[in-house]
């Protein structure tokens, strides 16, 4: 009986604390991507190729050459570029 209570508090103990290190290292990994984002997202917003292909994708939203820059948008750079805008927006208005 001694043994099988020793066995249920050592596996709830180190549990708890791997789930405590697991949440721990998710608020780093969002406090060090707050800290580098504020001079990368400038930068991607810089970008004139992703500021014309966003213009084009917006302006002509349903028409062929608008489908064009979406087909572009949607490389990693792209998606880098609308992630910048987003967080843009959240800080602006927040």
């Amino acid at each position: 009986m001694k043994h099988m209570i020793t066995l249920i508090a050592a596996f709830t103990i180190s549990t708890s604390v791997f789930a405590g290190n697991i949440l721990d290292r998710e608020d780093m990994k969002t406090m060090n991507g707050k800290t580098t984002n504020n001079s990368s997202l400038e930068d991607i917003l810089q970008n004139e190729d992703m500021q014309r292909l966003h213009r084009e994708m917006t302006r002509y939203s349903m028409s062929e050459s608008g489908f064009e820059a979406r087909k572009e948008m949607m490389s990693k750079e792209g998606r880098a570029y609308h992630e910048a805008l987003e967080e843009k927006r959240k800080n602006t208005a927040g």
